[in-house]
């Protein structure tokens, strides 16, 4: 049961680390809709809230953030007209603070059940991990603010690296976590 809870958050954190906008006349979407990935942290989180006290921390950070990201969603379907640009950098915003403030608490708590369970070397680098990926996620959201379109598709591919080598750290520890 955790290991699929576990699949469902990463595969919620993969998608809102990513941000593939496109516009359609006013309209701007995200191809890799937060609303969606949040969606899936929350069934995987949910489930998981009571393993220990960080885990419930990012339980209700994961929930405030489907709620931002719906929230942001709903500003990106508006027509700002002249202030366009500002709210759909205002959007990402909100969704770029939750994204790494819920990866944040996921991996505190990942680290606090592997001490527990006296299995802490499971998860040594997990702080170095979630500093590259929150790190690569704020560069990618002030190179979008900077509108150069050839460092955000750059900035772009190295946040999917970051948060393919995340998931895939984080998946490998807690198949050592979680045996059943």
């Amino acid at each position: 049961m955790n290991k699929k809870n576990i699949i469902l958050i990463l595969i919620g954190i993969f998608l809102i680390s990513l941000r593939f906008n496109v516009t359609f006349g006013h309209i701007n979407i995200d191809i890799t809709n937060d609303c969606v990935g949040f969606l899936l942290i929350v069934l995987g989180a949910v489930h998981m809230m009571h393993r220990n006290s960080l885990f419930k921390k990012a339980g209700i950070v994961s929930i405030a953030g489907l709620i931002a990201s719906i929230a942001a969603q709903v500003i990106n379907f508006i027509n700002w007209q002249d202030a366009a640009g500002t709210m759909l950098s205002i959007s990402m915003g909100i969704t770029v603070i939750f994204a790494i403030y819920y990866t944040y608490y996921f991996t505190e708590a990942l680290i606090m059940e592997a001490n527990i369970q006296e299995k802490s070397a499971a998860t040594r680098n997990f702080q170095m991990t979630w500093l590259i990926l929150s790190a690569a996620i704020f560069v990618h959201f002030m190179a979008f603010g900077a509108s150069i379109t050839l460092y955000s598709i750059l900035v772009e591919a190295v946040v999917g690296i970051c948060a393919i080598y995340y998931c895939f750290s984080v998946y490998s520890s807690s198949r050592q976590l979680y045996e059943d």
